[in-house]
C-alpha cells in the first residue's frame, strides 16, 4: 500500500532495549563490547521509522534500556501499564526486547493482559542491524510493525501476545527459546505457529485466539516473587539443595520441572519436602522439562505420589509460562492457595491444550463394605465450562486416602460404580446409568485411587451430579474425600 489509511492509528513502539537495540561501546571498534542505545540514538539510525517510508505513523515509549536478563516483573507491569495507557489510540503494539527472556516476558504479559482485542507483537534480533549490514533484526522489527497493524496489512486482527522472530509468528505463551545464536531462534513445541511472513504474511484464523466479545480490556500486574523454578536431575534426592529451597518460609510457589510425563525422584524424604510446603499453602505445580509433551499425573507411580502430596498438574505448559502465570495468580489477593492451585491447572490465555476442573464432593459417608454395600455420594455442582461432551477429553473420579481390603482369597477387589441414582433406586447394571465395574489390588497404605470413568460419563455428566459406590466382591473400601475431575480440550 503506497497511501496512507486516513483512519489508521498506527502502532504504538515499546523499546526496552536488548541486542536489537546495541551497538559497540567504542564506535571505532566494532570489537568492543556492545551497549544498548537509547530510543533517540535507535531513532535516529533507524529512518525506516517514518511515517513516509511505512506508510502509518509509529510513536514510541522507552523503558530503561537494558539487557533482557535484567527484565522482571517491574518492567514487565510497567510495559503493561504504557499499553493500557495507549490502548484506544494505536492499532497494535509491538516490543522491541532482548532474546533471553523474550518468552518470560511474552508470557507474562500473555496473563497480565485482560480481554486483549488488539496485536501485542514482540521482537528482537540476535544480530544488532544498527550496525551489521547482515543482520535479522530489521526484517523482524519491519514485520512485526506490520503484523501489530492488521488494518494497514490486510490480515486478521491477532488478538494476544505473540513473538514475531525469524519468520514464525508464535503464541508467547506457547515459547521456548531453542537457539542461543541462530535466526530461528523460538519454537513452539506444542502448537503450531499462528503465522508466517515470506513474500506475504500469512495468518491461520483456525489458531488465534477469539476476539473478546463485549469485554473490556483491563490489566492485572501485581505479581508474587517468591516463586521458584526446580529442575530435576539425577542426583537431587541425595543432597540437601531440595530440602534448602523448599524450607524457604517466604516460598509461595514452586514450578517442578520434572522428568518425562511429570516423573521425579520417589525417596521418602523427597515427597516428605514436597509433603511440608503444600501443607503450609505453597502451591506446587508440576510441568516436564522435556522439549515436548505433556505431563500425565497418575500415569505412573512416581507422578501418582505428586498427586497425593498436593502436587497439581501443569499438563503441556511451557515452564516460563508456568512461572509468570503462578506468579500473577500467586499475586491476587482475594484468592487463597488453594484456588490457586485449582485455578492454575486451567486455561487463561491459550497456554495450554486442556483445562483441568476439579469438583470436590462432600459426604458424611466415607466407607462401603461387603455388609453395607452402596455409598452414595451426594450431588455436587460440577466445576467446567464445556458445551458438548466432544470437549471432554478424559473425566476422573479420585478417592483421596483411599483403601481396599479384601475378605476372600481373591486377588482383586471389583468395585461398581453409578452416576445420579437416587438413594432408593433400583441398581440396574444393563441401564445408562452404570459406569462400569472396576477391579482393583487391595492396598495397605492410604493412596489417591482413581476411577477413569470417561467413556460412559462424558455422556452422563450434568452439571449437577452424584455418584453411588458399590462393593461387587467381598472386601472393605474407605477414603478421606473423593473429587471428580474433569479434562476438558481448550479448541481456540
Amino acid at each position: 500500500m503506497n497511501k496512507k489509511e486516513v483512519d489508521n492509528k498506527g502502532v504504538f513502539i515499546i523499546y526496552t532495549g536488548g541486542t536489537i537495540g546495541s551497538m559497540p561501546k567504542d564506535p571505532n571498534d566494532p570489537d568492543s563490547p556492545q551497549v544498548v542505545v537509547s530510543w533517540e540514538k535507535f531513532k535516529e539510525l533507524t529512518p525506516q521509522l517514518a511515517e513516509d517510508y511505512l506508510h502509518f505513523k509509529v510513536d514510541a515509549y522507552s523503558t530503561q534500556p537494558l539487557d533482557s536478563c535484567n527484565i522482571g516483573p517491574k518492567e514487565w507491569k510497567e510495559m503493561a501499564d504504557v499499553i493500557k495507557k495507549n490502548y484506544n489510540d494505536y492499532e497494535g503494539f509491538v516490543i522491541l526486547h532482548g532474546t533471553d527472556t523474550m518468552v518470560y516476558t511474552a508470557s507474562a504479559l500473555s496473563f497480565m493482559l485482560k480481554n486483549l482485542a488488539k496485536p501485542v507483537i514482540i521482537t528482537g534480533a540476535q544480530l544488532a542491524f544498527l550496525f551489521n549490514v547482515r543482520n535479522d533484526g530489521f526484517q523482524n522489527m519491519i514485520t512485526a510493525l506490520q503484523i501489530a497493524n492488521p488494518k494497514y496489512s490486510k490480515i486478521p486482527v491477532i488478538p494476544e501476545v505473540c513473538i514475531y522472530f525469524g519468520g514464525k509468528l508464535l503464541r508467547g505463551n506457547r515459547c521456548r527459546k531453542i537457539n542461543a545464536s541462530g535466526f530461528e531462534a523460538y519454537q513452539s513445541p506444542n502448537y503450531s505457529p499462528l503465522g508466517a511472513a515470506g513474500e506475504s504474511i500469512s495468518v491461520d484464523e483456525r489458531l488465534i485466539l477469539k476476539l473478546p466479545q463485549g469485554k473490556t480490556f483491563t490489566t492485572q500486574t501485581r505479581m508474587e516473587k517468591n516463586v521458584v523454578a526446580i529442575n530435576f536431575f539425577p542426583g537431587i534426592q541425595d543432597g540437601d539443595i531440595l530440602k534448602n529451597i523448599l524450607s524457604d518460609e517466604k516460598l509461595k510457589g514452586v514450578v517442578l520441572m520434572a522428568y518425562g510425563a511429570g516423573n521425579i525422584p520417589t525417596k521418602t524424604e523427597v515427597m516428605q519436602y514436597i509433603k511440608e510446603v503444600t501443607d503450609r499453602g505453597v502451591v506446587v505445580l508440576d510441568v516436564t522439562q522435556c522439549g515436548g509433551g505433556k505431563v500425565e499425573l497418575g500415569m505412573y507411580e512416581t507422578s501418582a505420589l505428586l498427586l497425593d502430596v498436593g502436587v497439581v498438574s501443569g499438563v503441556d505448559i511451557t515452564p516460563e509460562a508456568a512461572l509468570t502465570k503462578l506468579m500473577l495468580l500467586l499475586g491476587d489477593e482475594d484468592m487463597t492457595p488453594h484456588e490457586v492451585a485449582l485455578k492454575v491447572q486451567q486455561n487463561i490465555a491459550g497456554e495450554q491444550s486442556l483445562s483441568i476442573y476439579t469438583t470436590e464432593f462432600k459426604s458424611k459417608e466415607n466407607q462401603v463394605d461387603t455388609e453395607n454395600n452402596r455409598v452414595r455420594i451426594p450431588a455436587a455442582d460440577i466445576e467446567g465450562n464445556w458445551e458438548t461432551a466432544d470437549q471432554i477429553d478424559r473425566i476422573m473420579l479420585r478417592f483421596r486416602n483411599g483403601k481396599i481390603q479384601k475378605k476372600s482369597e481373591k486377588t482383586y477387589v471389583d468395585i461398581k460404580l453409578f452416576i445420579n441414582i437416587e438413594s432408593n433406586e433400583t441398581l440396574d447394571e444393563a441401564g445408562d446409568k452404570f459406569l462400569g465395574t472396576f477391579s482393583r489390588i487391595p492396598n495397605d497404605t492410604p493412596t489417591i485411587l482413581f476411577f477413569d470413568i470417561t467413556e460412559k460419563a462424558r455422556r452422563l455428566l450434568e452439571k449437577r451430579s452424584s455418584f453411588t459406590v458399590v462393593m461387587a466382591s467381598e472386601g472393605f473400601f474407605t477414603w478421606d474425600s473423593v473429587e471428580l475431575t474433569v479434562f476438558k480440550k481448550e479448541t481456540i
